[in-house]
């Protein structure tokens, strides 16, 4: 994927790491919302393609959300089985064909437009980050969310509704991830219903390598960016050099293994 799609994407990751939960289902989120945006290309309408996209990574989103902040049930759990739920159902509706959006012109633009002189998705990405830089700094939500990251029971005695901040985060991050793989198909041109594989570890490790403890409590929306950039950098490196898709995977797990280790290892002498 693209950099700003994986960025974007991140950004939601960021903002539920902080909450002290995670969401390996990102990938099936973005594939299922391309899908269901791709059964409406036949009405030529980019209102409801477009909303029926994002509209499915929000209800993705808000079911992660419900099953783990008022369930009680662990998100990795949540989120794992949400991505093969996802992943299952947008090859039920598409029947494994893929579908090319060349009918909609304004969706091709998210991929392949201008916007304020700069690539749409790189205009997007740094919009969205200035957003999140912004709910996450100068709105009540952003202590609220580091607040629940670092102690969920000690943000609840204060008077923080927990449940509902992590609720959000989720929401949040099902729209940013409809939007990530909305960006990559505008780009290629191609709805696949086997896309994004591996995408739920990139944006993990753009995660944590921007700084997000995965404890929770910590991170932050301008050190992912930077992150992506990164990353991005370094995939370009190793595509030049020739190096497989596979081998690259390696890269990014080591990378995630490189900047949890240490971190975990203060934690465990601290105890």
């Amino acid at each position: 994927m693209s950099v700003a799609a994986v960025g974007i994407v991140a950004y939601g990751m960021t903002l539920v790491v902080i909450s002290g939960e995670i969401d390996l289902a990102v990938a099936g989120t973005a594939v299922l919302s391309a899908i269901v945006g791709a059964t409406l290309l036949d009405t030529g309408s980019p209102v409801l393609v477009i909303g029926a996209t994002l509209l499915t990574g929000l209800a993705i989103g808000l079911v992660n959300g419900v099953l783990t902040a008022f369930i009680g049930i662990p998100s990795l759990i949540v989120t794992l089985a949400m991505l093969g739920i996802s992943r299952a159902v947008a090859n039920i509706i598409s029947r494994g064909q893929a579908s090319y959006p060349d009918s909609v012109s304004a969706y091709l633009w998210f991929g392949n437009g201008m916007l304020l002189g700069l690539p749409t998705p790189i205009a997007l990405l740094l919009s969205i980050g200035a957003v999140m830089v912004v709910l996450t700094r100068f709105t009540t939500f952003g202590p609220a969310l580091f607040a629940t990251g670092g102690n969920t029971k000690a943000a609840v005695l204060s008077g923080i509704r927990a449940r509902s901040v992590k609720l959000s985060v989720f929401m949040i991050c099902g729209v940013l991830a409809a939007t990530g793989g909305m960006i990559e198909s505008a780009r290629l041109s191609y709805i696949n219903p086997a896309a994004f594989a591996g995408l739920e570890l990139e944006a993990l490790a753009i995660t944590v390598l921007g700084g997000a403890a995965l404890a929770g409590g910590s991170g932050s929306i301008l050190g992912t960016l930077l992150a992506a950039l990164i990353i991005g950098v370094v995939n370009n490196l190793l595509n030049q050099l020739g190096v497989s898709l596979y081998t690259q995977r390696v890269v990014t797990a080591l990378v995630i293994l490189a900047v949890v280790l240490p971190g975990y290892k203060r934690r465990q002498i601290a105890k």
